[in-house]
């Protein structure tokens, strides 16, 4: 039987176009995936345990820094997929186009990443050593309860963020050298500099988050404060911030350079956060003061580099 030109062209175009459709669809999961992962914001958090290991002991570093630095990008990462599975309410009404509320993934693949994330953290600690492991459950069930509870908290949550951001650090000397005390010393101001920074731009993104977070009742900072109230302990965590800064090079273990970059880039710009939305704290004000404290937290890791 022969087949019509005319048709066999329409079924060959329709296939094409089928092909071609799976082919963005299966691309576009793989984006969606890394997405939900947030790699722009889990590797430099597996860079800061790096960063704590330099600091602390300077280079090269064993191999347990290394797989502690794997271990906390996994841990990062499970935090941030399981933010987004806990929060598609709020989400379809502050960002909408992200994986799982724009319907680009399925919950049931958020769930399976959470599980696999999870136990490939405790998996990677355990191989350093029972203390490490009893650290990596302690960090996964406080990101859990954040995302189910603290988050809505205010401010008990955006505190317990940067307690981990800073932490971070310290996890890199404990894992160069051991829990012992000469592995944290060092690093107490550092990281109290990097967990007040941490802190205060998570409470601008509850500025930002404030209409989906009151449409599905939680009260963080931005919704029981008011933008000025949240403001207020963004500029009093600047203030201590700049404090710590201090310390490290008044004991003569920081360069000038550090303190310089510390100053202008990352205290500086969460005080012209504080004066630029104090008066309008419109969502384009927002969102360009988060763009600004992106490139803060890049120049805070440059500060420790260069300390």
């Amino acid at each position: 039987m022969l087949t019509h030109p005319s048709n066999t062209t329409t079924h060959s175009s329709r296939a094409s176009s089928g092909a071609a459709h799976g082919h963005r669809r299966r691309g576009n999961g793989l984006i969606s995936v890394l997405r939900l992962v947030r790699l722009s914001n889990s590797l430099p958090a597996a860079g800061l345990v790096l960063l704590g290991a330099r600091l602390s002991v300077g280079w090269p570093w064993p191999a347990s820094v290394w797989v502690a630095a794997a271990a906390m990008w996994m841990v990062t990462a499970f935090g941030y997929v399981s933010n987004d599975y806990h929060n598609v309410a709020e989400d379809r009404i502050n960002k909408p186009d992200r994986p799982l509320p724009a319907g680009n993934l399925p919950l049931w693949l958020a769930r399976a990443l959470i599980s696999l994330l999870a136990t490939g953290a405790v998996g990677v600690a355990a191989w350093i050593g029972w203390a490490e492991l009893g650290v990596a459950l302690a960090v996964l069930a406080l990101l859990t309860l954040y995302n189910r509870r603290l988050k809505a908290t205010p401010a008990a949550g955006n505190l317990l963020i940067g307690g981990l951001a800073g932490c971070a650090l310290i996890a890199g000397g404990v894992a160069a050298q051991g829990f012992e005390w000469r592995a944290i010393e060092t690093l107490v101001a550092p990281a109290g500099l990097l967990a007040t920074f941490i802190t205060a731009r998570e409470l601008v993104k509850t500025l930002e988050d404030a209409p989906g977070d009151r449409a599905t009742g939680k009260r963080t900072a931005a919704v029981q404060f008011g933008s000025r109230g949240a403001l207020t302990l963004v500029a009093g965590l600047a203030l201590v911030g700049s404090g710590l800064s201090v310390v490290p090079v008044l004991r003569g273990e920081y360069s000038l350079a550090f303190i310089g970059l510390a100053w202008t880039g990352v205290q500086g710009p969460l005080f012209l956060t504080v004066i630029y939305l104090w008066r309008r704290a419109t969502p384009a004000r927002i969102r360009r003061c988060l763009r600004l404290l992106k490139c803060s937290y890049w120049a805070g890791l440059a500060a420790l580099l260069l300390a």
